[in-house]
């Protein structure tokens, strides 16, 4: 239990740190104090200084629901009076006069929300907008944090509550993708709980929003061209198909391996060569945006492609790339296309970036 315990701790880790690296970089800089006071608690979270982080995600949940209210309020107010009603319901009519009557309080609310989450969220709806507001009495982000603090402490259940809840509250989060870092922080709560059948519900969960995932003719057709086994199809599969799902890589392993582990070696196989497409074309378009004359021929040429790119291999490592395709070798091989799986080991042990899977992909090749 210990061995699998740490590699999920570090599974998640890894994703929390690409989530909140990426969330560094599309965060939208807010006034607000519950903002400064959940960073505030962020700081003495990284800094390990649990008691002042709950202290303070505390004090931001509050100072949220004030914010809110006060938010509402100011809104309510300013869109009563029968000029700004006779406008009608669309924002950029609203916004005209709100600022002809000089209201910049209210018209700051409403260009804040639609910056965050856009008209279409609304649709494109004053009305819409202040009912959701009355209910954005909640703070995700605090709830989260706190129940990532309960998890360090090892109060799993207490974390677990706290996880569900931000999930719940997932309409008001200020980065709306924070939710599959959520979803997964629940998922591998499950899975060292040992309820692998929520562990794997929180899975399906993420993977609801991978089009590609849903996508069964997709998956048939990749599957059926790893059935055929035959070698050319290793090289075939990466330019015929092409999957990218932002999310999705860790929960298509984590799945994977649950349908492993229960001998399905069927589902195991779809998870593993969609998570081999989608990493693969991630990989490609970065590639494509630094070297804009390469073209894909062949596996091995992308893998040498690969190894002239410092930060694409950090991301693969960090990604477990290379694990997933290693796994494909292996999951086609006991789906009995050995054909397929053997081409695929001679590949990798040839030109994959990374020595270790190098070494046993050569140790999997028959004499």
């Amino acid at each position: 239990m210990k061995k699998g315990y740490f590699m999920t701790k570090k599974c998640l880790l890894s994703f929390c740190f690409l989530f909140s690296f990426c969330a560094s970089i599309f965060c939208v800089s807010y006034s607000e104090k519950s903002w400064r006071i959940l960073e505030q608690a962020q700081v003495c979270f990284d800094s390990g200084n649990y008691g002042d982080a709950l202290k303070f995600a505390r004090e931001a949940s509050v100072s949220r629901k004030n914010e809110t209210e006060n938010e509402f309020n100011v809104l309510d107010k300013a869109i009563s009076p029968a000029q700004v009603r006779k406008a009608g319901d669309e924002f950029s009519a609203v916004l005209k006069v709100l600022k002809e009557r000089e209201q910049k309080e209210a018209a700051d609310i409403i260009e804040k929300y639609l910056k965050l989450y856009g008209n279409s969220y609304y649709k494109d709806s004053i009305h819409n907008m202040l009912d959701w507001l009355k209910e954005r009495n909640v703070y995700p982000e605090a709830d989260y944090l706190t129940g990532k603090i309960y998890q360090v402490e090892g109060e799993y259940a207490q974390s677990l509550s706290f996880f569900e809840r931000a999930y719940s509250e997932k309409d008001y989060l200020d980065i709306s993708d924070m939710q599959y870092e959520i979803l997964y922080s629940i998922g591998f709560i499950a899975k060292i709980n040992g309820d692998l059948e929520k562990f794997e519900k929180t899975l399906l969960l993420i993977l609801n929003n991978d089009e590609f995932f849903k996508n069964e003719l997709l998956k048939k057709s990749i599957t059926k061209a790893i059935s055929d086994d035959k070698n050319e199809n290793v090289d075939r599969i990466f330019l015929l198909y092409r999957a990218d799902s932002k999310y999705s890589l860790m929960a298509l392993s984590e799945l994977g391996d649950l349908y492993e582990t229960r001998k399905e070696s069927k589902k195991a196989l779809e998870c593993s060569s969609l998570a081999a497409v989608e990493s693969f074309a991630h990989i490609l378009t970065a590639i494509e945006q630094r070297n804009s004359q390469f073209k894909y021929t062949s596996l091995e040429n992308f893998f040498e492609e690969c190894k002239k790119y410092e930060e694409i291999l950090i991301w693969a490592q960090k990604n477990n790339v290379w694990s997933i395709f290693y796994q494909l070798a292996k999951r086609a091989g006991a789906n009995g296309n050995i054909i397929f799986a053997q081409t695929l080991y001679s590949v990798m042990a040839n030109s994959i970036p990374d020595s270790y899977y190098r070494s046993l992909s050569a140790g999997q090749l028959s004499d």
